[in-house]
């Protein structure tokens, strides 16, 4: 992928910091290494006692899905160390270029685009495939990083069997698509099918649950929706 490698990184890079609806975002450095500090802040609208709970094994949860996910090929930020009393996770910071900033960046060549997200839904269908919910699937979540592809910030992650969670997460791509990249939006999806059915066991019966998620959620007959899904509408 050393395509990327002259990509203009100026103003796409993360910000030095940034507020979450579930924590904050810290840059800082870690023995001399560039890092962030991911710090899940007390919610005053809930019980203190489940607050702490939920904040610990959020915590607990996000750590051993990125160590996870690198285990079965994702590559994820590292992590250098974890305090549950604080509930702060302080990992790698990823300095590169968001795939959003790719797909809408006019000089890079669509075909490139195509293989990128293609790659990428190779990367999700190994992460469902091994029972990983990302739980924030969106391009802005995805960094290039001297030719790899990361994925960044799990805290809404899970691990779950169930194939309605990873129809869900599924389908998050599909809306990022819609939503973010509108001009081709049906050729990133149709790309990102691809890749997911080539490393994901049971591709057919995702997209077959993701349809029905979103025909339910959107008051829409299947058929009105089939189309977008490119496999489906063979069988």
């Amino acid at each position: 992928m050393t395509e990327f490698k002259n990509f203009n990184k100026d103003n796409n890079v993360e910000k030095p910091s940034n507020w979450g609806a579930e924590a904050i975002l810290i840059d800082t450095e870690w023995l001399g290494l560039r890092a962030v500090k991911k710090i899940r802040t007390a919610k005053s609208y809930r019980i203190k006692e489940l607050d702490e709970h939920l904040r610990r094994s959020r915590t607990i949860i996000e750590a051993r899905l990125l160590h996870i996910a690198k285990e079965v090929g994702v590559r994820t930020p590292y992590i250098y160390e974890i305090n549950l009393n604080k509930k702060t996770i302080i990992m790698e910071r990823i300095d590169g270029i968001p795939v959003k900033d790719l797909l809408n960046n006019r000089n890079f060549e669509f075909n490139k685009k195509l293989t990128l997200v293609k790659k990428i839904g190779r990367l999700v269908g190994l992460l469902h495939n091994n029972h990983i919910i990302h739980g924030d699937l969106t391009t802005s979540n995805i960094i290039i990083k001297d030719d790899e592809i990361v994925f960044i910030d799990f805290g809404l992650g899970k691990i779950s069997k169930d194939i309605e969670d990873k129809g869900v997460d599924f389908l998050l791509m599909k809306k990022c698509f819609v939503s973010t990249h509108t001009d081709h939006w049906k050729e990133f999806f149709y790309a990102f099918q691809e890749g997911y059915k080539e490393t994901m066991k049971n591709a057919l019966s995702i997209f077959r649950r993701a349809l029905k998620i979103e025909a339910r959620g959107r008051h829409l007959h299947e058929d009105q929706l089939i189309n977008d899904y490119k496999y489906l509408h063979r069988h």
